[in-house]
């Protein structure tokens, strides 16, 4: 299993960061947990092929987590001088939560047919736990908005979580419960004025703690969270391994 950051920031723009993306190869599948804008290029400098991804799992349908669904559905349907080849010959599934159907037939008015390659599938994940190409993904809703979800991905021998944005939840911590790694966000520092559905470092440093993750990955975060030096404190105050997500970072887990 490897995980490859394509965006450890937020809706902001932010030389050092772009919006959240992030690749996983697992079992002999390769998919896309977010793909906000900007992770169309990052897939291309780390060398993953976009025509050989398998599913997309959307955490929840704001735009700096959605915003290259557009342009990964329009390049898959037109690949005409792709180096990958000119035409996709493996399914494509895409997956949101609740409401995630009427946003995507949303964009269908929008774009017409221009974003359905002839491999699409369309899905709400419902939360239960599913089998797919070798791996195993279960989700709950968390406190963001009403399509947020976070997923656990297990295969390979390993398992990851993937927080999405949201704000504290013994669901998240549940559903973390002694996974290998945690991909959880951090938008804010503790002395800002706390935002309703993100996590400050005290609340990610009590959700670590509490599900026994071996590592967690702190992601989304704004430019204040840089100086304030956030991922440092959440280092000093659990027990399990912290890495400060970055564009393009690999991790094998």
């Amino acid at each position: 299993m490897k995980l490859t950051v394509l965006g450890s920031g937020t809706c902001v723009p932010y030389v050092k960061r772009g919006s959240s993306g992030y690749a996983l190869e697992v079992a002999g599948s390769t998919i896309l947990l977010d793909c906000g804008s900007g992770s169309m290029a990052k897939l291309a400098r780390v060398g993953i092929n976009y025509l050989g991804i398998d599913h997309i799992f959307l955490s929840h349908i704001h735009p700096d987590h959605t915003g290259d669904l557009v342009p990964f559905l329009f390049a898959t349907r037109y690949a005409h001088g792709s180096p990958y080849g000119t035409k996709r010959e493996k399914p494509l599934t895409l997956w949101g939560g609740e409401g995630f159907l009427s946003f995507f037939e949303a964009l269908k008015s929008a774009f017409n047919e221009w974003i359905v390659p002839d491999t699409l599938t369309v899905k709400k994940f419902d939360g239960n736990e599913q089998a797919l190409d070798g791996f195993k993904i279960s989700a709950v809703h968390t406190p963001h908005i009403d399509s947020s979800l976070a997923y656990r991905i297990e295969g390979d021998g390993k398992s990851i979580v993937y927080s999405g944005d949201t704000d504290y939840s013994e669901e998240l911590i549940e559903l973390a419960k002694d996974a290998d790694i945690l991909v959880i966000e951090c938008s804010l520092p503790d002395d800002e004025s706390k935002t309703k559905g993100h996590l400050t470092p005290g609340e990610v440093i009590d959700t670590v703690n509490k599900s026994g993750v071996k590592k967690a990955v702190i992601t989304h975060l704004y430019p204040v969270c840089d100086e304030a030096g956030v991922v440092d404190k959440i280092r000093r105050g659990v027990r399990a391994q912290v890495i400060e997500a970055r564009d393009l970072l690999t991790i094998d887990i």
